[in-house]
């Protein structure tokens, strides 16, 4: 009884140990979990993409946003001299059954503020897909309520 509580905590332990986590290893829910608001945290609030892809994104990373390349050497690339001039302010996120999705509000100086929710998949310790929706708010929108409550 107390290996099978054991386990899992060794497996995070061995997890978060680890330089990157990619190539993938096999990872449960807990781990998985872990990894994914590392990523959250290097990638959102420390605005570090290079860090935040070596260490948790596969290097086929698989984009579906039409306006970026798949692979995460592009995403580093195109990401790494943009996140200094953004903010984001995270509303809610979530993991469950190996996806994660952030909900936040991005600030970039000239444009207007934009919704956006990135949803991330995970195969073992690793992300390997990313969706996202992006929505500006219109000058003259006909809903009164805040996008971001």
């Amino acid at each position: 009884m107390k290996l099978n509580i054991l386990v899992p905590i060794f497996s995070v332990l061995s997890l978060s140990s680890a330089a990157s986590y990619c190539p993938s290893q096999a990872a449960n829910h807990t781990a998985q979990r872990q990894i994914f608001y590392e990523f959250v945290t290097k990638f959102y609030l420390n605005k570090d993409a290079t860090s935040a892809f070596t260490d948790h994104v596969d290097v086929d990373y698989i984009q579906h946003n039409p306006f970026a390349k798949s692979g995460r050497d592009n995403a580093i690339t195109s990401l790494s001299p943009l996140l200094p001039t953004l903010n984001f302010t995270i509303l809610r996120t979530n993991f469950n059954n190996s996806t994660g999705w952030v909900h936040y509000r991005k600030d970039q100086t000239g444009t207007l503020p934009t919704a956006v929710v990135d949803i991330l998949r995970m195969n073992g310790s690793c992300i390997v897909e990313h969706w996202d929706v992006v929505q500006e708010r219109p000058a003259n929108a006909t809903n009164p309520l805040a996008m971001w409550s």
